[in-house]
This record gives C-alpha cells, structure tokens and sequence, in this order.
C-alpha cells in the first residue's frame, strides 16, 4: 500500500480518494461485460492511431500511411473528413480537432465539418496530445523526449518536462488535476500533478507496465525468466471510474487510480497496437488502433471527455 503524502493525494483524485477510503479493488470484472470481445470496426488501412471522441460519442482515427482523418457513428457509418495525417487526436473546448503532424513538424487544429485548417504551434515534433477544458495542449515530443505545454490563447509553448526515455501517450485524470504519460522506451507511466498555471510538478514513475519475457535473456541462475525492459507503452485513456488503459505490446495495460494494476486486455491481433480510446452513445465502446485495423469492445466503463467539465467530487466517506 503506497503512503498517502499530499501528493499522492492530489494524484489519486477524487475516484481515487473513494476507492482508497473504502479500500476496494478494481478487478478487470469490474470493467468486462460477459460474452463482449474485440469486434473489427475498420481495416484495410496503412497504419492506424489517434482515437478519440466528440461530445456526440462518434469515434475518430486517422491513417498515418494513407493520409486521412475519419469519424464514424455509432451505428457504423464512416466518412473521410479531412486527407491530412496525424498521430495524435483531441477534441479542445472550442469544438475543433487538433491534431499532431510529426512529419510537418506542426499542431494543427480542423473546424469540422468543413475542414478548415489552422496552425497552432510550429517547429515542433508532435506525436501525442491531450487538451483541457481550459484549452491548455500537452504534447509528447518522443525524440526529444519532452513533454511540452502550448497555450494558443497567449501562443506561448515551452518545455513542461525532459527526461523521459521516450514519451509517447498522454492523458488526464478525469478532474484534470494529473497528467500522465507513458515511456515508449521504459517501464513506467509518469504522473504529474498539473498547477493552475498549467505547469507540471511532482513527477512521479506512478504506474509500472509489464513487460513480455524475452526468450533469448539468460538470468544467472539460469531457471528465473528474464524480462524485456520496456513493453513499448503506446497511446493512453482514461475513463470516468479513474482508470487509465495503456496500449502496450502486451496488450491493454489497465491500472486503478491509485496506480495498481487492475489487468491486461490481450491485443485484439497480433500487429502493433497503437493506442486506445473510448466512444460510443455513452462512451461505452473502448477502442484499439492496430496497424491496419480499428477494434472496439463495449464495456462497463464510460470514457472520460476532457473538453468537458470533470464531474464534482464526491462527498467524503463516512466512517
């Protein structure tokens, strides 16, 4: 059981403060639905990321290799809407699309639906982005393994964080007072707690992801299984429960808020899974993007929309 500092406190959140106070565990019962696997949603793509929702529960994707931006109901029905590539997708509070375009070096934002294209930010290496209902943009610069803030309001961008091996996902507790995001290149998923001015403070290797055995290591006493050290943690969600869901090469890796792991949902196919997102009529759906395919899976869980207002918090627990 971690020791809860204040920190750790402000981490947890207000899901978290409840589940710690009432000392429960959020098995992956608590999330799967009997009988629900991995549906095909969409294939025949290059190679597929950025998922995300608008406030409708219609999901989007892009197609990295085949340049395109698409959205598609909830009943199904897909349409392109814009032929521009991106590795990373959100919604801001202002209604548009943002996208990461690591390949131009830019942040773009679309005006749906006709598609009008604004620039945000320049000379930048985006790979992945969250936006806050304050409007404030983080995105993962892998390379120069930074995490970096942009304000369009003030067009102010600067560094939040460096260290990193290898940043790629990112996303928002459901109150949007932490930030996380997962190392490519490493074990852990960092935690931040996010202040007023939309700094970060109080990094911390929060989660700890699993890692695949690597068949050709040797350990010293020749019988214990030794492990590869990253499992290549990819794009991240979030729902409304307080849980964050990881795409990693093991699979979906799915911690509480509190940082443990609840489980790991087995990859819907055996290529590259990309990242994860929820949608659906009541963002029930949480959907996979690998390689050259879409999955979804419904679920007991509801997707947190971070252009909306976060929940109040609940009531303290009586004891």
């Amino acid at each position: 059981m971690k020791l809860l500092t204040h920190w750790t406190l402000t981490l947890l959140g207000w899901v978290g403060l409840t589940l710690t106070a009432a000392g429960q565990d959020m098995p992956l019962s608590m999330l799967l639905l009997e009988g629900e696997g991995w549906q095909v949603v969409s294939e025949g793509h290059g190679f597929v990321d950025g998922p995300c929702a608008d406030a409708k529960g219609n999901f989007y994707f892009s197609d990295m290799r085949k340049p395109a931006i698409y959205r598609v109901s909830p009943d199904g029905q897909m349409t392109t809407l814009v032929e521009q590539p991106a590795s990373g997708l959100k919604f801001g509070p202002d209604g548009r699309l943002y996208a990461c375009q690591g390949s131009k070096k830019r942040l773009v934002a679309f005006e749906l639906p006709g598609g009008k294209e604004t620039v945000i930010a320049e000379d930048i290496q985006p790979n992945d982005l969250v936006v806050t209902l304050k409007g404030h943009i983080y995105i993962t610069e892998t390379g120069k393994k930074q995490v970096t803030f942009i304000d369009p309001k003030t067009g102010v961008k600067k560094a939040a964080d460096v260290g990193i091996t290898a940043p790629n996902g990112i996303t928002l507790s459901p109150d949007q007072g932490t930030l996380a995001v997962s190392d490519f290149r490493g074990q852990h998923v960092w935690a931040f707690r996010i202040e007023k001015d939309g700094s970060l403070s109080s990094k911390e290797p929060y989660m700890t992801m699993r890692t695949e055995v690597d068949v050709n290591g040797k350990s010293e006493d020749g019988r214990s299984p030794v492990y590869k050290p990253s499992c290549n943690g990819d794009g991240m969600t979030t729902d409304m429960q307080g849980r964050y869901y990881v795409a990693t090469s093991l699979g979906v890796q799915v911690y509480d808020p509190t940082g443990r792991m609840s489980g790991v949902l087995p990859k819907p196919s055996d290529k590259a899974m990309t990242s994860v997102g929820f949608a659906g009529p009541e963002m029930e759906y949480l959907y996979a993007t690998c390689a050259d395919k879409v999955f979804r899976r419904k679920t007991k869980a509801r997707g947190a929309l971070y252009f909306l207002p976060p929940p109040p918090a609940p009531a303290p627990v009586k004891r």
